[in-house]
């Protein structure tokens, strides 16, 4: 055979995943749908956007080492926004974000009491059905939407309960690449190619077909190839589009019990930034400004402390359902309108400033369906058997495919690649 093991995908896992092999000797493809590397890291323009702005993966969540290793590698560095300020306009208010989730010493007296995972819905429909509890309800549902890209009627109840008894999850531990993360994923893919890693983009992965220590993989354009071993990193509805050859029902069944949610993400360049005294008030700090008040966008986030001009929307969960079938041009307005409505500034105001507008929705992308993974109930015995490998023959990564504590993030796609390169090597 031509290749050791052909890798599925050139995100974050299957960069990773190659450059770990192919370091250790071995012979690796690497086989990408886009015309390009990243996946749901998708780097913008410069010369559009006046940096390389991002219209994936944006931040860095929390201690992220692997991540951070990567950047110290390459001279890169974070911002921490640690002085970045958080603001939210609800009812026509501005005032400063105090946290995500209410530590309401009822919610936590329930969820400590929960000894069975059970939907987020199903919970409150349990304990906290009384209007009384109405805005509970609708903060935590908020937070679940827009931060995990979450339904409601999907998500687990223990990832809530672990969220709000560890105090933790706010979201302000989230840094910026000054560099961004095309940087870093240009650099992953430099190391491969000094390894001998060989990439081929517009390959549409149609069939996979295996046995033990042999697998040959067929492209929609009809071209196949054939490797000891495949690591499969597509996000997780892609696999619905892929055929296997004898079938691996156990894991498609797992596969569907991990949530993977919806996204739409709207860049805005103005020409100034004119919301440093929106409202009457000194936001030269603003980092995020939540829309509390019924608004087509749910968060909009600056490029503190760096002084861009753009403003980054930020929609996800069924509210990005919602508004997925809009054209761009149609979104563009719904988010003029929120800003608006959000920074006391006129419409006419807005469309006179703006330079550029970019409207991402990843789950109209053929090659994503989705913006990233969220836990279900069941996703955590699913997990159990996504990390097994079939036969020491397919391994699947990705950031689904992880279990730690920065689910859904880069960071865990990166590891996913990483332990899948890994149990490859043993």
């Amino acid at each position: 055979m031509q290749y050791d093991i052909i890798i599925v995908g050139a995100g974050a896992a299957g960069l990773m995943a190659a450059r770990e092999l192919s370091k250790a000797g071995k012979k690796v493809i690497i086989l990408e749908a886009r015309d390009r590397i990243g996946g749901r890291i998708y780097p913008l323009p410069a010369e559009e956007w006046g940096y390389e702005a991002m219209g994936g993966g944006e931040f860095v969540h929390g201690e992220a080492p692997i991540t951070r290793g990567l950047l110290k590698d390459i001279g890169a560095h974070t911002d921490s926004n640690a002085d970045g300020q958080w603001w939210s306009v609800a009812d026509g208010e501005l005032k400063v974000f105090d946290g995500p989730i209410p530590h309401d010493p009822v919610l936590v007296e329930k969820l400590q009491g929960i000894t069975a995972d059970v939907t987020l819905e199903s919970f409150f429909n349990e304990h906290f059905s009384d209007s009384q509890y109405d805005d509970l309800r609708k903060m935590v549902y908020r937070r679940v939407e827009g931060y995990m890209a979450a339904d409601p009627k999907k998500a687990s109840t223990f990832v809530l309960r672990d969220e709000v008894l560890s105090k933790g999850g706010d979201g302000h531990g989230n840094s910026n690449i000054a560099e961004g993360y095309g940087a870093l994923i240009r650099f992953l893919e430099t190391e491969c190619k000094s390894a001998g890693v060989e990439f081929l983009f517009q390959k549409v992965v149609r069939t996979v077909e295996w046995e033990r220590g042999e697998v040959r993989i067929t492209c929609e354009d009809g071209s196949t190839y054939e490797a000891e071993r495949a690591i499969s990193t597509v996000p997780l509805p892609i696999y619905n589009d892929i055929v296997f050859k004898p079938e691996i029902p156990t894991k498609i069944n797992a596969v569907s019990e991990v949530g993977f949610g919806t996204a739409l993400k709207i860049l805005l360049r103005f020409k100034n930034e004119w919301w440093l005294r929106a409202r009457n008030q000194n936001l030269e700090k603003l980092f995020f400004m939540l829309c509390v008040d019924p608004a087509p966008v749910q968060a909009w986030w600056t490029q503190y402390p760096e002084p861009r001009t753009v403003l980054t929307g930020w929609l996800a969960g069924p509210k990005a359902d919602a508004l997925s079938e809009k054209s761009d041009a149609e979104i563009i307005e719904l988010s003029l309108a929120s800003l608006s409505k959000t920074f006391d500034v006129s419409v006419d105001t807005l469309r006179a400033e703006m330079l550029n507008s970019k409207v991402i929705c990843w789950n109209k992308d053929p090659y994503a369906k989705g913006a990233y993974s969220y836990s279900t109930p069941q996703t955590a015995i699913a997990l159990q058997e996504l990390l097994k490998p079939v036969e020491d023959t397919l391994f699947l990564a990705g950031e689904a495919i992880y279990t730690g504590e920065a689910s859904g993030t880069v960071e865990a796609a990166l590891a996913s690649g990483l332990a899948a390169a890994k149990k490859i090597l043993v």
